[in-house]
């Protein structure tokens, strides 16, 4: 009975593994086909309706020049783009090793990685809306 459930839920493991890598490139190849430059072209932030730049604004045209080969100019829309997409790229290939039962090395989600990134995401937005700042997207 054991052995069922360990198969089943590695099966079901697999399942979201290959799921949320088809998502990715699904996204990816959507903002390939539609620009996310273009007013209009993708939905609007809603922390820029309020005024204010996120952590996360730009990512979408960073991502864009990502996959079009602009790598400084995806730096500039979002410096910590590029970090977190290394991070999931990491924790996606660690979930996929376990799902078919390779060991890799995941990426750090103990508690001081928390909190630095309580401590990283608040800074870096508040660097970003600073008058002038070349932070903003």
């Amino acid at each position: 009975m054991s052995t069922h459930l360990t198969t089943r839920t590695r099966s079901i493991d697999r399942v979201r593994v290959v799921s949320v890598g088809a998502a990715a490139v699904a996204f990816g190849a959507a903002l390939v086909v539609r620009d996310p430059h273009g007013d209009g072209s993708w939905a609007v932030c809603p922390s820029t309706l309020l005024g204010f730049y996120c952590p996360g604004c730009g990512s979408l045209r960073g991502i864009h020049d990502l996959l079009t080969g602009h790598v400084v100019e995806s730096v500039g829309h979002n410096l910590l783009l590029i970090p977190a997409l290394i991070w999931l790229a990491w924790w996606w290939v660690a979930k996929a090793g376990a799902a078919w039962d390779r060991s890799f090395t995941g990426p750090p989600d103990n508690a001081r990685f928390a909190i630095g990134l309580l401590i990283v995401l608040p800074v870096f937005m508040v660097l970003r809306n600073l008058p002038g700042s070349p932070l903003a997207p």
